[in-house]
C-alpha cells in the first residue's frame, strides 16, 4: 500500500460518517449516497489491497516499488521517458494492463458515489444550476482520469520512441485530475453543510 492510501482510506471513512450525519433527517433520499460509498470502499479494497493482477498492489510490485505517474507526476517529456525506461518490461506490461482494468473499475465506483452525493446536495439548494455544476466536477474528473490512462497506455505502447508531445502534457493532466478529485467531494459537502446550517437557523 502506498502512503497516499493511508490518507485516502480514513478520508473516505470520515466522509461516510459526515455524510451519514448530514443525511440523518433525510434517510431515504440519502440512501443512494451511502450505498455508493460502500461500493466505492469495497472496490478500493478489491483493487488496492488484494493481489489481483490488475490492482494497484500488483502494479506497485511489478514496478519494483517505483511510483506511478499519478503518485508522483512528471512535467517534462524527458523525465516521463526516463521513468518509463526505468520500469522493467514486465512492470510496463502490468501497468499498461491496469490502465484499462483496475484503474477504470475503481474510478467508476468513485464516480457513482460522487454523482449520488452531488445529486443529493443539489436537491437541497436551488436553482437547478447547482445540479449541473455539481455533476460537472466528478464527470470532468473521471474524463481526465481516463485521458491520463489512455496517455500512459499509448506512451508504454510507443516505446522505445513514445510521442514526446504526449509525454510533455502527462504531468499537467495528472495534476488537473488530482485537483478535481477533492473538489468533487468537498463542494457537495460544503453545499450540504450550508443547507444544514440554514435549516438549523430556520428551526431556531
Amino acid at each position: 500500500m502506498t502512503p497516499e492510501h493511508f490518507i485516502f482510506i480514513p478520508t473516505i471513512f470520515l466522509l461516510g460518517l459526515l455524510t451519514g450525519a448530514l443525511l440523518t433527517s433525510r434517510r431515504a433520499a440519502g440512501l443512494p449516497v451511502l450505498l455508493t460509498l460502500g461500493i466505492a470502499l469495497g472496490t478500493f479494497a478489491l483493487t488496492h489491497l488484494t493481489n489481483l493482477p490488475f490492482g494497484a498492489r500488483a502494479v506497485h510490485i511489478a514496478l519494483g516499488g517505483l511510483p506511478l505517474f499519478d503518485q508522483s507526476p512528471s512535467f517534462s517529456a524527458n523525465e516521463v521517458l526516463a521513468r518509463l525506461e526505468l520500469f522493467s518490461e514486465q512492470g510496463r506490461a502490468v501497468y499498461q494492463f491496469a490502465t484499462y482494468t483496475g484503474d477504470v473499475i475503481f474510478p467508476l465506483s468513485l464516480l457513482a458515489f460522487f454523482l449520488a452525493l452531488a445529486h443529493f446536495a443539489a436537491k437541497q439548494l436551488q436553482p437547478a444550476a447547482w445540479l449541473r455544476t455539481l455533476y460537472a466536477l466528478p464527470l470532468v474528473w473521471f474524463a481526465a482520469d481516463m485521458v491520463e490512462n489512455a496517455m500512459i497506455y499509448i506512451l508504454i505502447a510507443g516505446l522505445p520512441t513514445p510521442p514526446a508531445a504526449l509525454a510533455a502534457v502527462l504531468g499537467p493532466v495528472t495534476t488537473f485530475k488530482l485537483a478535481l478529485l477533492p473538489a468533487s467531494v468537498l463542494v457537495p459537502l460544503l453545499v450540504l453543510g450550508l443547507s444544514h446550517l440554514r435549516s438549523a437557523r430556520v428551526k431556531a
